[in-house]
């Protein structure tokens, strides 16, 4: 897993460094991968991306040692005196950059692997997981000690109970004879009410816990009528939005993680498919299209969203060569900064986000699959949501 270290350090290498910046599907499971498949893959894309041989040499023979691990992509991080590799537990598209360092490389794969919080619910336990990079770890185990008093109570008025006037078995005129309904009606009254406390307390202490690690989404696993009624008990300004809903075999107590996880996926694709759709439908509605026109207005200090397809290395555009005096253009025939005369380097969009983030203090989505597809054909490729 890359830590928030690792994140800040690659972030922070010098500009002027070559490295190898790949990600690399080492998925021993896919059969594009057995045998010399995977290494012959790999060599051909590097020769293409102009890797050197001392470079390139270094990961072809850490690659077999990639597929023992249980990532199912790598990324690898190779230069001179420097050689990294983070197994990562998702099936990730395959990338190679030889250069400066790609930054915001590291960004789209973690855009791919977001975050997500996961309740495993029913009525005796309470499970939080957290899913960050494909991983899946339990993190809060709550047991609902309510339910075992619960239980005891219930002894005491499961078996007979003395109803005046009832004949008993010696023939007395008062006896024992069993328990009456409202008995049981009780029992369900108050399990139902410990339940519900259960539920509470676990739904402010959630908010709280993704409050805090700044988490947005939150998957219910678990019996449906439990997580409904769980889901009752969340806040209407919870910090948090329930984003899918499923079940599991056996209870949330000892339910298998892996299984969770096979669960959880179709509901994360969804889940993005929708947010991206909601993307395109403002840009549609209220956004800036043509990279020119984007480039004018963000220069301007008037958009506030670039949205972009997954690969921004497929766009090029020209960026002046002193970065004192920055300035942006899509125009080949601009040979010159209008700013200060200084001239203009063609650079692909993916190497100067880093830059357009840090100068007009953009947030960058980006679009995947269908949705990347629709934004190069409907919108030229590159789209802006505009401040005002």
């Amino acid at each position: 897993m890359i830590t928030r270290a690792d994140i800040e350090r690659i972030q922070n290498l010098p500009d002027n460094v070559m490295v190898l910046m790949a990600v690399i599907d080492v998925n021993p499971a896919i059969p594009d991968n057995e045998g010399t498949a995977l290494q012959t893959r790999v060599k051909a894309r590097m020769l293409e991306a102009g890797v050197p041989p001392t470079v390139m040499n270094q990961v072809l023979a850490d690659l077999r040692d990639a597929q023992m691990h249980s990532g199912k992509s790598a990324f690898y991080l190779v230069g001179e005196d420097m050689f990294e590799r983070y197994d990562i537990q998702a099936d990730l598209p395959e990338r190679f950059h030889y250069g400066r360092p790609l930054k915001s490389m590291l960004t789209n794969v973690l855009d791919l692997l977001p975050t997500v919080a996961v309740l495993a619910v029913d009525r005796e336990w309470g499970r939080l997981f957290l899913l960050q990079q494909g991983e899946l770890t339990e993190v809060r185990r709550e047991k609902n000690v309510h339910r075992e008093v619960g239980e005891r109570w219930d002894t005491l008025t499961v078996g007979t109970r003395h109803v005046p006037g009832t004949p008993g078995a010696t023939g007395s005129v008062q006896g024992s004879g069993p328990r009456s309904d409202s008995g049981m009606d009780l029992f369900r009254r108050r399990e139902d009410a410990m339940q519900q406390r259960f539920y509470n307390e676990m739904a402010a202490e959630l908010g709280d816990i993704l409050r805090l690690g700044d988490i947005r989404a939150l998957i219910l696993v678990g019996p449906a009528e439990r997580v409904a009624a769980f889901r009752a008990e969340i806040p209407e300004k919870a910090p948090f939005e329930v984003i899918g809903e499923t079940n599991v075999v056996g209870g949330a107590g000892w339910v298998n993680p892996r299984e969770i996880l096979d669960k959880i996926q179709p509901i994360l694709e969804q889940h993005r498919r929708k947010t991206e759709e909601q993307v395109l439908k403002r840009i549609r509605e209220h956004g800036v299209m043509e990279l020119e026109r984007v480039l004018d207005m963000m220069q301007e200090g008037r958009i506030y969203q670039l949205v972009i397809p997954e690969d921004g290395s497929q766009f090029h555009l020209y960026r002046s060569h002193n970065r004192e005096v920055p300035y942006f253009t899509g125009k080949k025939d601009v040979a010159q900064s209008p700013l200060d005369g200084s001239l203009m380097e063609r650079v692909t969009l993916e190497e100067v986000l880093p830059d357009l983030i840090d100068l007009y203090g953009l947030q960058v989505i980006r679009l995947h699959g269908d949705q990347a597809n629709r934004l190069v054909k409907d919108f030229g490729g590159v789209a802006g949501l505009p401040r005002y």
